[in-house]
This record gives structure tokens, sequence and C-alpha cells, in this order.
């Protein structure tokens, strides 16, 4: 009995080896495939990444001059208000200890009085002048004003560590007038480049599924299981929505929406690898979630965040809000995922423009089921007449009309280009003489 086990066991282990050894031996020759049909993508996707690299590291030189201008600007601004208060401080205590033996205790309490009254003069100055923390540890270290210059190009802008000073806030403001330009140059070519990535990916998954080893994958129970569960779901969910009165429309038009994606999923033939980003709104949605889930899990394990604050933190940068409630603990954390932020910043921007587009297009439908359910009335144009009685009190006293019309230029007598003005002139003045 333990025999026969034992040998199930063993063909369990070898039928999955062989399983996966087909997916990757099919996962290769897929690979091959597409890069063989489609040449032209594959070489417009190296040039753009060598193009993106180049722009990458002219935008990080750009960062690190900044962040060596910030730092040593506003770093010195920092220093020299900090050490005032440390120093005062350090010898507010070594005074009061050698005091404390020769003093009297009513003197000795005077000048301890004294000596607070200084400390919180300096510390009033000091946050007067836009400092925020008295510890050891500076704000505007190299790496934190490297961070800071990134954010500002990048319109993100957190707000954790501003300029203090007038000379910091006007070298920010030149700072961000050539540095943002430059960033949405990056900005763009990442986007062109990884809409290409997006759909050399999307042929490959499709090759994929054509093969063996896909077709088992995609015919699974458990693929099946899931993905019927999932389009249940989603449909009793749209099918609860449209029973409601005021908010029928929109589960309806969200309805649309995703059975127009499942049939251009399912319908579609042809496929071109391009740089326009035409993926439905639901894909989109799809791939800006599974993208932020993908940060979040990042982010997750790099800081001290719970999971929904590390999703949070990913999405409030990645659509630009920065609100700065949620930052990276050190600088070099936010400065080693500036692929990922750059990346995500372009497709965040491509995806909400998809879902934008899908749902102005839909939003005429269910404007007009709104209206019509609350009695309103839209797009009533009217057509007024203008050619009134008194419309003529408009115009000038002195303006004069000719009693002829004047003749239209096609109407007009033919005239050579080469004609000579003066010399017609003349002629004109010898045919009254006769």
């Amino acid at each position: 009995m333990e025999s026969s086990v034992d040998s199930a066991i063993q063909v369990e282990k070898v039928s999955l080896w062989r399983a996966t050894r087909e997916i990757f031996r099919d996962s290769r020759s897929t690979l091959k495939y597409v890069l063989n049909e489609c040449p032209a993508s594959w070489r417009t996707i190296r040039s753009g990444m060598s193009w993106c690299c180049l722009l990458l590291i002219i935008n990080g030189a750009f960062w690190l001059f900044g962040g060596l201008l910030f730092a040593s600007l506003e770093g010195w601004h920092e220093s020299r208000y900090k050490c005032g208060a440390l120093r005062i401080r350090r010898h507010f205590i070594e005074e009061l200890w050698e005091q404390s033996a020769i003093l009297p205790e009513d003197e000795w309490r005077e000048l301890a009085r004294q000596r607070l009254i200084d400390f919180e003069d300096q510390l009033h100055e000091a946050f007067s002048a836009g400092l925020t923390s008295y510890t050891g540890k500076r704000t505007w270290g190299f790496w934190d004003a490297v961070a800071f210059s990134m954010t500002t190009v990048s319109t993100i802008g957190y707000g954790h560590i501003v300029p203090v000073t007038w000379l910091g806030r006007m070298i920010t403001i030149c700072y961000s007038t050539f540095g943002i330009p430059l960033f949405l140059i990056l900005l763009a070519e990442s986007g062109l480049l990884l809409t290409r990535i997006l759909k050399l990916s999307w042929v490959y998954i499709v090759r994929f599924g054509a093969t063996p080893s896909g077709k088992r994958i995609c015919h699974s129970k458990l693929i099946n299981n899931l993905l019927r569960l999932i389009h249940n779901t989603i449909n009793k969910i749209f099918e609860q929505g449209k029973s409601k009165r005021l908010v029928g429309p929109l589960f309806e038009t969200f309805q649309g929406i995703y059975n127009n994606a499942i049939n251009s999923v399912n319908t579609s033939r042809t496929f071109s690898v391009d740089d326009q980003f035409d993926i439905s709104a639901l894909v989109a949605t799809c791939l800006l979630f599974l993208y932020l889930l993908w940060g979040s899990i990042l982010f997750f394990l790099s800081e001290d965040w719970s999971p929904l604050e590390a999703f949070y933190f990913v999405y409030i940068t990645l659509t630009t809000i920065g609100f700065g409630d949620y930052v990276p603990q050190h600088p070099l954390a936010l400065l080693t995922s500036v692929v990922y932020i750059i990346f995500g910043l372009a497709l965040t921007g491509l995806c909400l423009n998809t879902i934008q587009g899908e749902l102005l297009r839909k939003s005429d439908n269910v404007r007009g089921k709104l209206c019509a359910l609350l009695g309103l009335q839209l797009n009533c144009n009217e057509v007024v007449d203008l050619g009134c009685p008194g419309s003529e009190i408009f115009l000038p006293a002195e303006t004069s009309f000719p009693s002829e019309p004047v003749p239209l230029p096609s109407e007009m007598p033919f005239q050579s280009e080469e004609t000579d003005p003066i010399q017609l002139e003349t002629t004109e003045i010898e045919k009254k003489d006769q």
C-alpha cells in the first residue's frame, strides 16, 4: 500500500516538473516568434529605451545639481539658527551646573529664569525663520534636497520640506521653470515607450495562449471557475444598481463599458503595435490598479506602513496630488523608486485620459436619462431674428452706401497683370478729351 502511494506521488512530481518545463519552453519559443513577427516594434522599443535612459541621466544630473544648490543655500540657513539654539541650550546647562555650587538659591533661580528666556527667544527666532525641528538631524541634507528637486519638477510636491528663504524661493521658481519641461519630455517619451511595451506584451500573451501550455492554463478548471465567478459577480452588481432610480443610468453606463471591453477582447482579430494608447477603459482601470498594487507592495516592504497606507501613498504620488502626510523616512527610498514613479506617472496619465474619454462618450446618454427622470430639459436651441426695425441705430450717421450695387470681382472686366496703372489712367483722359 505504501509503495503505491509513493509511486503516485512520484508520478505527480514528474508530471508537475514536465508541465513546468513545457511552460518555459513554450514561453521562450513564443518570445522568439513575437520578436521575429514584430521586428520593427522591437527595434523601436530598444531605441526608445536608449532615449529614455539618456533623458533620465540628464534629469538625474539636473536633480543632483538642484540638490547641491538647495542643500548649500537652505542648509546654511538652517545650520545658522539651529546651531544657535543648540549652543544656548548647551551653555545653559553648563552654566547652571557651575553656578549651582556658588550662587545662593534665589540668585540661581533668577539666573536659570533669564537663561530660559534667552533660549525661548532663540527658539522663537528660529521658528520665525522657518525651522520646524531642533534636533541634531538636518532637514536640508544633500539627499533630502535631491528628493525635493525631483518632487518639485515632477509637480508631486509633498510639502514636507520647503524653502524658507526668499532667495531659495526665487531659485525654486527659476529651477522649476526649466526643470518641469525637461521632466515632461521624459514623461512623454516614457509614455510612448510604455504603450509599445504593453501592446507587444499583449501580442505575446495572445501568442502564448495559442501554445499547448497556454491552452492548458486557460482551459484549466481553476481559471475558468475564477473568471466565471468574477463575471457573474460584476453582472449581479450592475443588475442591482440598474434597479435604482437615480443611479440606475450610471450603472447601465458602466455595464455598457464592461460589455464593450469584453467584446473587444473576444472579437479583435487585428492588433496594431504602435504608440496609441487605444485600450478600453476597463482594461486601463485594471492595469492601473495592478501597477498601484505592485508599488504598494514595494513600499509596504520598505517602510513601516500598513498595506492600505502604502497603497494610499502610491496613489497620491502617481496622481501628483502629493499631500505629504505619508513620505518615506529616508529620501533614498524615494529616489531608488524613481523609475517606478516615472513610468507610473505616465501610465496614470494615459489610463485616466482613457477613462475620461470613455465617460465623456457615455455622458450624453446618462445625462439624457437623468434629465428625463428629474423632469429637466437641456439642449434647447433658439433662433433669434436680428433684422428688427431698430437695428439701423447701431450704424454711424455719416455712413453712406452707393445707390448702385458694387460689381463682384468676377463681373469686372479682365485686366492683365502686366498692365501699368499709370498708362491706364492716361488712356482714360485721352478718351474724355475726344
